[in-house]
């Protein structure tokens, strides 16, 4: 077996199944036709996408090829998104948040479940 760590994508099978995933399933070029939509007219279905790569957007999981490019478009779309909701503060909160975690996923481009996740989310895990 090839693990090196002990997160479910810390191994040789899990790589290659979510590399196959994404072979077989266009996940990921839907992602990047959602990001690139006009913020101010597809603000949610901007954010789905985003919140994708915080779930998905590690080494090993995410198209290798994409990552950085998809991680620097979903930034700069929720900028926008975040600016589209000025009026509702604690949305704004959590798409900032969330802009915190994609940039340290670029920045680190790092798998291991040290990475931050949104706090807001955590009540969706329970």
């Amino acid at each position: 077996m090839g693990a090196w760590g002990v997160a479910p994508w810390d191994s040789d099978s899990a790589a290659d199944w979510y590399g196959d995933l994404f072979d077989e399933i266009p996940l990921a070029a839907k992602v990047e036709e959602t990001l690139n939509a006009d913020p101010e007219e597809y603000a949610e279905e901007i954010r789905a996408a985003a919140a994708l790569l915080i779930l998905l957007g590690r080494t090993y999981m995410w198209p290798v090829d994409d990552m950085d490019r998809h991680l620097e478009l979903a930034i700069a779309q929720m900028e926008k998104v975040q600016a589209t909701y000025e009026d509702e503060p604690e949305l704004a909160s959590a798409v900032a948040e969330e802009i915190t975690v994609l940039k340290s996923r670029l920045a680190n481009n790092q798998d291991g479940p040290t990475l931050p996740q949104p706090t807001t989310w955590g009540k969706f895990w329970s």
